[in-house]
């Protein structure tokens, strides 16, 4: 039976750093397989590998235009919805931890219906360290790449987890990320445990919808907030006017309701202008039910729509995602499972 072929897309990070002044190093792609086949020996018995390096920048550095450029180069170098047998099996992309649970959120959103399994890694300490988790985590990437996961997936220390529930939850640990409100769609240890059950399928041709409107802002809720510091920032010109805005509400979606913290009047404003205002929740787990509470229903009434149990990372990029896309009312998209992203059962 022939090996799997996956692509590696290394986009920088702290994995390909140098040691000791954990510097990037602007390698060329070759340079780059050199590097990472000397170190990871085990890659080349798991799969034909093949790198491309299109950048190398901290994940900081990394958004919305990255976003659309890597999934363009993952349709056309790594042959994402061409028939079986064409493209690679599977594409890992190294990338750095900080904003990888939003690249990952992002790719689910423009990459419809994906037929294969792209899954990000990255790690905690460089490739070149004492100690590092590099190599594991690259492994274990790989090795999810070749199987029949067709889904975005973070894979990182022990855990196999969608991309669009994934949120980075500790700056130290091996185990950076979870995913909050969900188990992990799979576990490493001496075999890879994937919850099959729980893996989704595509349901229709494969579609490349790359566009985005990034005029978000998010705004987290906090005691003594004086509201009316956003009045000239959101009443910009229309051309620049925030189209999105946000609301990281307290506990299960509930703001302030008086005097100048008052949420609803900003709300009423802005709905009369055209932009939509998600609400979301500041707590790790258990999502929005806004009409528990006067605030959370007195924004509900003046048209805002709730985030459910959607992560924060994954409640950007889709209001960017689908502000680009007028073919559908905006509360649609929101009511819509588009990658696995939310549980629609927890609409109130």
């Amino acid at each position: 039976m022939p090996r799997s072929r996956v692509l590696i897309v290394h986009t920088g990070g702290t994995l390909g750093m140098a040691q000791p002044d954990r510097r990037r190093l602007d390698l060329a792609p070759a340079a780059h397989l050199e590097r990472l086949l000397a170190r990871v020996p085990e890659l080349s018995e798991i799969a034909h590998i093949d790198l491309v390096a299109p950048w190398n920048v901290d994940s900081s550095d990394v958004g919305p235009a990255q976003w659309q450029a890597l999934a363009q180069l993952l349709t056309e170098r790594g042959g994402i919805g061409r028939p079986a047998g064409e493209g690679y099996d599977g594409i890992v992309i190294i990338q750095g931890t900080d904003t990888m649970a939003f690249c990952a959120s992002a790719l689910a959103f423009m990459l419809r219906h994906l037929d294969r399994p792209v899954v990000l890694t990255g790690s905690q300490r460089p490739l070149e360290a004492w100690r590092t988790d590099a190599r594991a985590n690259l492994a274990a990437a790989v090795e999810c790449a070749t199987r029949n996961i067709p889904e975005v997936l973070v894979v990182f220390g022990d855990s196999i987890l969608r991309g669009c529930r994934a949120t980075k939850s500790d700056a130290n640990d091996y185990q950076a990320f979870e995913t909050p409100d969900q188990p992990p769609l799979g576990r490493i240890g001496v075999s890879l445990d994937i919850d099959w059950p729980r893996v989704r399928k595509p349901h229709g041709t494969f579609a490349l919808e790359t566009a985005l409107d990034p005029r978000v802002l998010a705004l987290t809720v906090f005691p003594g907030l004086d509201v009316r510091t956003l009045e000239d920032l959101l009443r910009a010109d229309a051309s620049q006017r925030v189209r999105a805005l946000v609301v990281r509400a307290f506990g299960v979606g509930n703001v302030p309701s008086q005097g100048s913290a008052s949420l609803v009047p900003l709300c009423e404003s802005l709905r009369d202008q055209g932009v939509h205002v998600v609400i979301s929740s500041q707590c790790h787990r258990g999502g929005t039910d806004a009409g528990l509470y006067a605030g959370g229903r007195a924004l509900l009434a003046a048209g805002a729509i709730e985030a459910r149990d959607m992560t924060f990372e994954a409640i950007v990029t889709k209001t960017m995602w689908a502000l680009a896309r007028p073919e559908r009312s905006f509360t649609e998209w929101f009511s819509t499972d588009l990658a696995g992203e939310v549980t629609l059962r927890r609409a109130t």
